[in-house]
């Protein structure tokens, strides 16, 4: 018997939806709303979110920023991840956004729109994290 060993690389996997929407965004608020989404991980994982704020089509997917602004407060959110949306919301569409809503997001939500605004900012100097 003679065994034949196959050389090529594995064919690739299915892209995630996280990785697509990487991808599609190239514009600089774009890139940052999903770069905090990313980040954050927990919420874009839910498939109600994906859903509402997820658009595929041949080219690829896309985020419907629009569209997950008016299905916002259909989604069954607690204050901290409707107040971590309504600020990547923000972000991706140049709204305005009262600064009390960072109140109820917690350490590791903070952080991560702390990060947001500093890159947004165009500043990679500021380190956002525990201090020693």
């Amino acid at each position: 018997m003679t065994a034949h060993h196959d050389d090529s690389p594995p064919a690739p996997g299915p892209v995630s939806v996280e990785e697509r929407l990487r991808a599609w965004a190239t514009e600089d608020r774009d890139r940052i709303a999903v770069a905090m989404l990313l980040q954050e991980h927990a919420l874009l994982a839910r498939p109600a979110v994906q859903r509402v704020l997820v658009a595929r089509s041949d080219d690829g997917v896309r985020a419907e920023w629009t569209h997950l602004s008016l299905r916002l407060t259909d989604l069954e959110l607690d204050d901290a991840e409707h107040a971590f949306l309504e600020i990547v919301l923000a972000i991706a569409l140049g709204r305005q956004v009262l600064l009390d809503r960072v109140l109820p997001l917690g350490e590791r939500r903070l952080a991560v729109v702390l990060r947001a605004l500093a890159a947004w900012a165009g500043v990679d100097t500021i380190a956002v994290g525990t201090r020693s």
